[in-house]
């Protein structure tokens, strides 16, 4: 390479060092380096205007065993799913629950002999959002029931009412088609209100405040348990007093509550709204409910044992005792065939009219005396060829049902007519059947 080549190269080399170097001094603005890391203070939050309270629970004293029967025979408006809040405290306090039809649209000849089946055996009763009328001779059903004692709860929010009050409406109580409103206090919507005014009672005990979120009035001939404020208003009626969305009926074992929302996942949550839950589960769980001879067998579940005793006075009878406890076998009752009377359980005694004087205290209690002829305040005076007469006699906790009759054929035809149903047919008042078809 000749001396003038070395030469130019050198010199391109050292122009393309010094232009690099410029753009370098020019340009460079320093390696990256992240900044410090700085702990972010963020403003305190308030807290949301409906605190989710400390789910409250009473104490583990179960009230024994019952049933609360749900009604989902007429369409009503809710899942199973949304009364878990609800049901699952009543199965705590030792109540079987039970939904009543599959929520879909039931024939009425269909729901009666299901809804009188079933109240039968029920303690408590909830009729929750019905869309479709209770007949007459339904609303009777529970007219019955409720004057035994048995509990009835009834729900409903706007625009579920009519249906509702076809029942309702027997026991004083008028569900209004308004919803509640409150535009200055409320749970982020007009419609979400608040409730603080509550009466002294057995559902309001320990409950301060609530939270309603799809919220009716009522109107009822009982007490009302709760008002809303000044600020809360209807939305079809003028009302300078305060609104009620929670009263009893003309009883005490009829409650009615003009909103559903409230036990509904997470909405049970909110400020006192699981401690109103529980007290109505207490509430439903408490029934006193008393059963009649048209209940059989159901009233041998309600003391402090379910198994029954069959007493047959006699040999001859043997036969139709074994028959009454195979029966009982078959609808879940546990029974046995025994020779001595323990006054601590129920018991069937199964007698000819001879026996009579083997239960005169019974049959005294019921106003029956068998001599020569079948007495009883309740029937006239009745000859005892071919006739059976069936008693059913309370004792505290116990239960007695005695069946006598004029022989040992006659009464293998009465325990029949006791297994199938046949026997309320034979009903001459609510604790007496008599039967003298041979």
């Amino acid at each position: 390479m000749t001396t003038k080549l070395l030469g130019a190269l050198f010199l391109l080399l050292a122009f393309a060092g010094i232009a690099f170097g410029a753009g370098a001094l020019i340009f460079y603005q320093g390696g990256y380096e992240p900044p410090p890391s700085v702990q972010a203070e963020l403003p305190e939050m308030s807290p949301p205007i409906v605190p989710g309270n400390t789910v409250w629970e009473p104490p583990a004293d179960p009230h024994g065993s019952g049933l609360l029967l749900i009604d989902a025979l007429h369409r009503n408006a809710f899942a199973s799913n949304q009364t878990v809040a609800l049901t699952s405290k009543v199965a705590d306090l030792g109540y079987d629950v039970e939904f009543l039809g599959g929520f879909g649209s039931v024939n009425e000849d269909d729901r009666l002999p299901l809804l009188e089946e079933k109240l039968r055996v029920a303690d408590s009763f909830a009729v929750i959002l019905p869309r479709v009328d209770y007949t007459a001779a339904e609303i009777a059903l529970v007219e019955n029931f409720v004057r035994k004692g048995g509990k009835l709860l009834l729900i409903s929010d706007p625009g579920l009412t009519p249906a509702n009050n076809t029942l309702a409406a027997r026991f004083g109580v008028n569900f209004q088609p308004d919803y509640l409103y409150n535009q200055l206090e409320n749970d982020i919507n007009f419609q979400n209100i608040f409730v603080r005014d509550f009466q002294p009672g057995e559902i309001t005990v320990g409950v301060n405040a609530v939270a309603l979120y799809s919220a009716g009035s009522i109107r009822s001939s009982g007490p009302s348990l709760a008002f809303t404020d000044e600020n809360t208003r209807s939305s079809l009626q003028r009302h300078d007093g305060e609104l009620s969305p929670m009263a009893f009926g003309d009883t005490r074992n009829v409650l009615a509550l003009g909103d559903f929302t409230f036990m509904v996942p997470p909405q049970n949550a909110a400020l006192d709204n699981d401690r109103l839950l529980s007290n109505i589960a207490r509430y439903l769980t408490t029934s006193d409910r008393a059963f009649e001879l048209a209940d059989f067998p159901h009233f041998f579940l309600s003391g402090p044992e379910n198994t029954v005793d069959v007493l047959p006075a006699r040999s001859e009878l043997l036969t139709s005792g074994t028959q009454v406890k195979n029966g009982l076998a078959n609808l879940g009752i546990t029974a046995n065939i025994s020779g001595v009377e323990d006054v601590s359980r129920n018991t069937v005694f199964l007698g000819l009219h001879e026996d009579a004087p083997l239960v005169s205290r019974y049959l005294q209690g019921a106003g029956v005396s068998v001599d020569e002829v079948l007495t009883a305040r309740f029937v006239p005076d009745l000859e005892l060829k071919d006739t059976s007469i069936t008693i059913l006699v309370r004792e505290q906790e116990r239960h007695v049902l005695i069946i006598l009759s004029e022989t040992a054929k006659v009464m293998e035809a009465a325990v029949e007519r006791l297994l199938d149903g046949e026997f309320r047919n034979d009903l001459v008042s609510e604790f007496a059947g008599v039967n003298n078809n041979p």
